[in-house]
């Protein structure tokens, strides 16, 4: 009888026993067919319904890693960064020896520019297992760091492995010149030109080098050789036509600028240059036309003010408004059209608040410029205090020996009624740069000082 009790028992834990590993096997393969169903929905590049199938499936087995890690991928592809980072997290904290889920929490963060957290976390993932992928995207965040030289580290590693891969010679290069580290710079965009002959950025990088070195004629070779490669490009133009503007060289500089533009380069370098060779040469018309080029095709805060300055020349004091005006609404900061443009309006007698205000800025941007203080100084005597004038046109004589500056002093003291003082900085004026009517004053507070002495 006991026998026969014990069996019993036996047989019903054998029967628990199944029924659970049933259970449990059945509670598997639903999350299988989940998983499964995802899988075609993601194939079928519907990704919301593939998405909540994964979840289902984790639902159901939620300590499976792998599930976890596919749902963060999912996300990730999605750009639905703080969702992924919570699954990544997940699936890390169940299998911490998988490196894709370190690895694309990494990339996560590096979506979301938490770079420190990015570095993180793809190192601890290269530590289990190396990704070459991976391990760009971090010589990249090491960069954005500013931490060199682990990227001439992470560098060595990629190019230990893909020896004969010119790219990553050449972004070595570009690292080791940022590190002024120019010989081995230099030797490594020879050595990306040996395993890729026709990629040009390699020849304008050893042209810099051998420019920056004084090495006129390996500079003119290579910006030459990359030309050829690249005649589109416009790089090697523009730092050719530098090269001869250092060098003083005006037959050279036309001609690779010219050529330029016979070949239609697209660059507001080069027809800001040839803007400037006109407006020096006082062609204000074929200056205008280059400039105003180089704004269709970039434009920029400084453009404007050259344009600006090219109309002041032509006497078109609206369109230099309207310019001075562009350039500082692109550049606030840009306190030669602040200050040209106050000045220009001191200069009509018009806008004096306006003008005042503008310089103001200037000076603030450049404290110790003796043009703006000068300007400054007049714009505070055109608002009749004089006292104040006189504080920053002293200060702009003490930086700069300029004939304006102390043109504009000779009337602060006539104002003043100081004509001695007035008559010296006329006469210092006059000694820079001949002016009638500075003469004039000179004579009318001579004749001054005479009425008073009878």
């Amino acid at each position: 009888m006991k026998i026969i009790v014990h069996l019993a028992v036996f047989a019903f834990l054998l029967a628990g026993c199944a029924t659970v590993n049933f259970v449990e096997k059945n509670k598997i393969e639903t999350a299988r067919r989940f998983y499964i169903q995802g899988l075609l929905y993601e194939a079928d590049g519907d990704m919301e319904n593939a998405l909540a199938q994964y979840k289902k499936s984790f639902e159901i087995d939620s300590e499976n890693s792998f599930v976890a890690g596919k749902i963060a991928k999912v996300l990730l592809k999605e750009r639905k960064y703080q969702q992924a980072e919570k699954f990544f997290k997940r699936a890390i904290s169940l299998n911490e020896q998988d490196p894709e889920n370190f690895l694309n929490l990494g990339l996560v963060y590096f979506y979301l520019k938490s770079y420190d957290k990015a570095i993180f976390y793809i190192e601890k993932g290269l530590k289990i297992k190396e990704f070459p992928s991976y391990r760009m995207v971090l010589c990249d965040l090491y960069v954005a760091t500013n931490q060199y030289d682990k990227a001439l580290g992470c560098y060595k590693i990629l190019i230990e492995s893909f020896p004969s891969n010119f790219l990553l010679h050449y972004n070595y290069g570009l690292l080791l010149e940022k590190l002024n580290k120019k010989n081995e710079a230099e030797e490594s965009f020879l050595t990306a030109i040996k395993f890729q002959p026709v990629f040009y950025k390699s020849y304008l990088e050893l042209g810099s080098i051998y420019d920056e070195q004084n090495n006129t004629d390996s500079a003119i070779k290579y910006y030459t050789k990359a030309m050829e490669i690249a005649p589109a490009d416009p790089s090697a133009y523009e730092k050719l036509a530098s090269l001869y503007i250092r060098q003083e060289n005006p037959q050279k500089l036309e001609e690779i600028l010219v050529k330029a533009i016979k070949l239609n380069i697209q660059s507001s370098v080069i027809n800001e240059m040839l803007g400037f060779i006109n407006f020096q040469n006082k062609n204000y018309e074929i200056a205008e036309t280059y400039y105003r080029r180089a704004l269709m095709i970039k434009e920029t805060s400084s453009g404007w003010f050259n344009l600006g300055i090219i109309y002041d020349r032509m006497n078109k004091k609206n369109e230099m408004e309207q310019c001075m005006r562009k350039a500082i609404e692109l550049d606030r900061k840009n306190h030669l059209a602040l200050n040209y443009l106050g000045y220009s309006f001191l200069l009509e007698d018009k806008n004096i608040d306006e003008a005042f205000n503008l310089i103001q800025q200037a000076v603030n941007l450049d404290p110790e410029n003796g043009a703006y203080l000068d300007s400054l100084g007049w714009a505070y005597y055109k608002k009749g205090n004089y006292k104040r004038a006189e504080k920053y046109l002293v200060m702009a004589e003490e930086k700069e020996k300029d004939p304006e500056i102390y043109e504009h002093l000779g009337y602060l003291y006539y104002k003043l009624n100081d004509p001695v003082k007035a008559i010296y900085w006329w006469a210092r004026s006059l000694e820079i740069a001949p002016k009638d009517e500075v003469e004039k004053m000179i004579e009318t507070a001579k004749n001054q000082i005479l009425i008073r002495k009878k």
